[in-house]
């Protein structure tokens, strides 16, 4: 059995997925968002968008209306395409992940040019600190807050310590942490966690778990279409 733990409509999306598989899998959220109801003009900017909630709060809080003209840098397929249909043509630069992005940022701005950074209270640090190194100006604008959960389902503490799962699915660094923190405060022995298969996005999501020593698959590509060829390669 596969944990997913992506935010509960992403990871409904995801297990009828595995299903059609034929891979068993239950959700467990990690994570929960706040939008900001804060509108901002954002018109004649230079936006930094990493994750779809930022857009979320643009559309929520009809922001998006005064970013229309605005160059975007922007990291996933996703991402770009959702900007585009809201009607946001000038993407600068689409990366696939935060290498990509800085590859692509290389003299595409000129020297202290402000890239207004819309994220949450946990975001890339070590993105900005490269962004800076570059001589431009991040400007950090919280946009939304990640919040983790105060606790594990009693179903999934069950199946963790009978040792039902055989992987588990992280798409950021904060799930990943959170998992470990809530499995720590459940008692699950380290000599369970290190039966499971950790399925990261990412190496920097990766990280931790292979600090540890860990079992890690890693993602060809920072792409739920990538997780799912991974998660069926190894577990059909």
């Amino acid at each position: 059995m596969i944990l997913i733990t992506r935010p509960k409509s992403d990871s409904l999306e995801l297990q009828k997925k595995l299903k059609k598989l034929k891979i068993n899998s239950s959700v467990q959220e990690l994570t929960t968002f706040k939008i900001s109801k804060t509108r901002m003009d954002l018109s004649n900017s230079i936006l930094l968008v990493t994750s779809s909630r930022s857009i979320d709060y643009l559309v929520r809080t009809k922001s998006i209306q005064t970013c229309k003209q605005s160059k975007f840098l922007v990291i996933g397929k996703e991402t770009t395409k959702r900007l585009k249909q809201l009607g946001c043509k000038q993407i600068v630069i689409s990366a696939s992940d935060s290498k990509d992005l800085l590859k692509k940022s290389k003299n595409t701005f000129k020297e202290k040019d402000v890239i207004k950074f819309l994220c949450s209270n946990v975001y890339n640090k070590e993105l900005v600190k490269a962004l800076n190194k570059m001589r431009y100006k991040v400007k950090i604008i919280q946009v939304y807050e990640t919040l983790s959960i105060k606790g594990l389902k009693k179903s999934v503490i069950r199946n963790l310590k009978q040792n039902k799962f055989t992987a588990a699915i992280f798409f950021s660094q904060f799930s990943i942490n959170t998992f470990f923190k809530l499995s720590r405060y459940e008692n699950i022995d380290r000599s369970t966690l290190k039966k499971l298969h950790y399925i990261c996005i990412s190496k920097r999501v990766a990280s931790r778990a292979k600090r540890f020593g860990y079992k890690v698959l890693l993602s060809d590509e920072p792409s739920k279409e990538s997780i799912l060829k991974l998660t069926q390669k190894h577990f059909v």
